[in-house]
């Protein structure tokens, strides 16, 4: 796992990311921070052990799809 990670002010202080639940938007941080070199992850492990849901997952996905066209 790397040891440093950006996130982009442009997208975490946007109103579609503040619109989200304050669940999703902490998985979506959760995701991002643990993420390998390669962006891989294990999203099901991370979300057991944030108590996050399936929804939290979808939402956190919808998302970040929309983000990366910025």
């Amino acid at each position: 796992m790397a040891q440093r990670r950006m996130f982009s002010p442009d997208i975490v202080c946007s109103e579609e990311f503040l619109d989200m639940p304050s669940t999703s938007r902490d998985l979506y941080f959760q995701l991002g921070i643990r993420a390998d070199d390669d962006g891989f992850i294990q999203p099901k492990t991370i979300m057991r052990l944030i108590g996050s849901s399936g929804d939290d997952l979808k939402l956190a996905i919808i998302s970040a799809a929309s983000f990366i066209a910025r």
